[in-house]
């Protein structure tokens, strides 16, 4: 197993001090699932020291070697809902996290954000419905040559003191969906287009996790875009390039929650982490 050249060029354009190499090679090896010549490449292209490797180096890594592990469930799943075409109601049950400091002797305090807004989970946990179309309309033309010049950015996941960085985003082509589709967005309404972000979660049974991307309106409907995830899962083999390309919805597996970027759990008012534990039905409803 060899590391793509690719991979490497697009880590080597993160700078060092933005890196944590707290994950020793036992780890790197057991949880990312990454054997040790994978390993040595790393080390050998300065992706690594002699205290470990950095987390979203060896994440990187494992999603475009393909490597199935804890950090990497997510891709196919996203990929079998886009390809199934047909219509589906995701059931997500938002589970806030305890953002008490250690030691404090205090009740949690839980509140949601659900798209109808904040709501408190009096019961641990708040369920939230989404109707996940499988068809969409088609970009305008404006609309496409914006995808099109996107789509050549290379999805990476990113530290957040770069992958908020628009500067880098346009400087080194490379992204991640929080600096993504701030930039597409950006340069969007730069061009005049009707364009807005989507802030939610990107459907992966049985957990999903939290993402980010564009809705650009056309014909009356706000219509997601992530060329950054379509490019990602072009290039990492999960789609196939006669049916799909970036100027193509990713909305069958995208649930919207709010249109900015902040938390969607707080606990006594302080921001709190939530799990979204996920559930989808296909085909005719009652």
């Amino acid at each position: 197993m060899s590391v793509p050249d690719g991979t490497l060029r697009s880590l080597r354009l993160i700078p060092d001090d933005a890196r944590n190499p707290e994950v020793p090679w036992s780890s790197a090896e057991r949880d990312y699932g990454l054997p040790s010549d994978v390993l040595r490449a790393m080390l050998a292209a300065g992706l690594g020291g002699p205290d470990g490797f950095d987390h979203f180096d060896l994440l990187n890594v494992s999603l475009d070697l393909g490597v199935r592990s804890l950090w990497t469930f997510g891709p196919p799943s996203w990929a079998k809902g886009l390809r199934s075409g047909t219509a589906a109601r995701a059931e997500i049950e938002y589970v806030p996290e305890c953002a008490h400091e250690p030691g404090e002797d205090q009740d949690c305090d839980f509140h949601v954000l659900l798209p109808t807004g904040w709501t408190p989970c009096p019961e641990g946990s708040a369920v939230a419905h989404f109707d996940l179309p499988a068809a969409w309309p088609k970009p305008e033309p404006r609309a496409a040559e914006l995808l099109e010049e996107f789509g050549r950015v290379r999805f990476v996941r990113l530290p957040m003191t770069v992958g908020l960085d628009l500067d880098f985003v346009e400087r080194t082509g490379i992204a991640d969906c929080t600096g993504g589709s701030l930039f597409l967005v950006r340069e969007g309404r730069r061009r005049g287009l009707p364009i807005r972000l989507a802030q939610g979660v990107i459907i992966s049974p049985p957990f999903s996790v939290l993402h980010y991307w564009a809705e650009i309106e056309n014909e009356g409907v706000w219509v997601p875009h992530d060329p950054l995830i379509v490019g990602a899962m072009l290039r990492w083999g999960l789609l196939d390039p006669a049916e799909w390309d970036v100027l193509s919805s990713t909305g069958a597996v995208l649930a919207r929650i709010s249109g900015e970027m902040g938390p969607v759990g707080l606990d006594a008012g302080r921001p709190a982490g939530v799990s979204f534990a996920t559930a989808v039905q296909t085909g005719p409803r009652g």
